[in-house]
């Protein structure tokens, strides 16, 4: 799930919960410095329904985070 924005899109949270609810391996991506500039993070609602949480306001940073993730784990 792409969490970029200044909060989460509610239809992508309601598929997260859905997805969540029937137990799949849900992941988030998180680019965007604009909640982290007000002081806040994501709801624990929606942070703990994620086995990874893939957070790097560098792009570059963010795939090389996935691509490490990937050689050692399975989706």
């Amino acid at each position: 799930m792409m969490l970029d924005g200044r909060v989460p899109d509610e239809g992508a949270c309601v598929e997260l919960g859905i997805g969540y609810a029937n137990q799949k391996r849900c992941y988030g991506l998180k680019t965007d410095t604009r909640s982290i500039e007000i002081d806040l993070d994501l709801n624990p609602m929606i942070s703990e329904c994620f086995i990874k949480l893939f957070k790097d306001f560098d792009g570059d940073k963010l795939i090389e985070q996935l691509e490490q993730y990937l050689s050692e784990n399975e989706l």
